[in-house]
């Protein structure tokens, strides 16, 4: 019953303190106070910088990034007669957009060029251009998931130490 008790708490433990060792996505948010205004024809730039949340280089596995639009609200143009041009890194037609209608929130994921910058130096550039209609940038989210590259010094020694000790323990159990 002992050793019953005992095996129990040995995988318990184990599964707390290699819990510790898995990464949770890292998010990074650029806000433009009450919005940057984007007139026709004129763009916006800014760059996500992740290294300041913890981000360990060359561990991101993929990323995403959401922009949030508002409308001007001008009576005389249509709602959804907007268009702008969402550029994200180095453009290979995987990230950003060609045309996008700036009247709600724009979303996609990063492409290879992108993804492989990010991990390189932890920083995202990102532009939007007006190419028709005025319109509002509030925020900007960037989420990158992350695989864990350093597991825990102290988890690990942890780990094994109780390793060890179950091997004893199983070692010295009474043969029948």
């Amino acid at each position: 019953m002992l050793m019953k008790s005992l095996k129990n708490l040995v995988v318990v433990a184990a599964c707390l303190f290699s819990a510790s060792s898995f990464a949770v996505p890292i998010t990074d948010v650029e806000t433009f106070g009450s919005g940057h205004k984007l007139k026709a024809g004129k763009q916006f730039s800014w760059t996500h910088n992740i290294l300041d949340q913890g981000f360990t280089l060359g561990s991101a596995e993929s990323a995403s990034i959401e922009i949030a639009f508002r409308d001007d609200e001008k009576k005389f143009i249509k709602d959804g007669f907007e268009f702008a041009t969402i550029q994200i890194g180095f453009f290979d037609l995987q990230d950003g957009a060609l045309l996008v209608v700036p009247t709600a929130n724009w979303f996609g994921d990063l492409g290879i060029s992108s993804l492989a910058k990010l991990n390189a130096d932890g920083t995202l550039f990102v532009e939007v251009t007006s190419t028709l209609g005025d319109f509002f940038i509030d925020r900007s989210i960037l989420t990158v998931n992350t695989f864990d590259v350093n597991v825990p010094e102290s988890s690990s020694l942890m780990l094994l130490g109780l390793g060890l000790l179950g091997l004893g323990v199983m070692r010295r159990k009474p043969r029948v």
